[in-house]
């Protein structure tokens, strides 16, 4: 059996100043436990801030243990129909006053 391997998910959120607050608050109370509930192979995730000011100002570093690159992207891919739920109710809470962007990424080395 093949050892099993992290894979990255980084996802980046610019949010209208005024609404940060209730962005943190439904992120870290209501989105990450709903995230985490729906995908097992989520084994840590963290929320940062850039310090610079600079946008987009949200990090989040989602940290999965897959097998292959071929099941992170099953997993954490566009394709996914929980990723796609999830999408929506993010668009649904926060989606007037954040935008986001997000890449899966596979670790190569070492």
């Amino acid at each position: 059996m093949a050892d099993v391997v992290r894979g990255l998910m980084l996802n980046l959120a610019t949010v209208d100043p005024e609404h940060e607050d209730e962005f943190n608050r439904w992120y870290n109370e209501e989105h990450l436990p709903d995230v985490r509930r729906r995908f097992p192979q989520i084994t840590s995730a963290r929320r940062y801030r850039a310090t610079d000011g600079q946008e987009p100002r949200y990090l989040v570093v989602y940290e999965y243990d897959v097998a292959s690159e071929e099941e992170l992207n099953r997993v954490a891919g566009a394709d996914n129909p929980l990723r796609q739920e999830l999408w929506k109710l993010y668009d649904e809470a926060v989606g007037s006053f954040a935008r986001r962007s997000r890449r899966a990424f596979w670790q190569i080395f070492p």
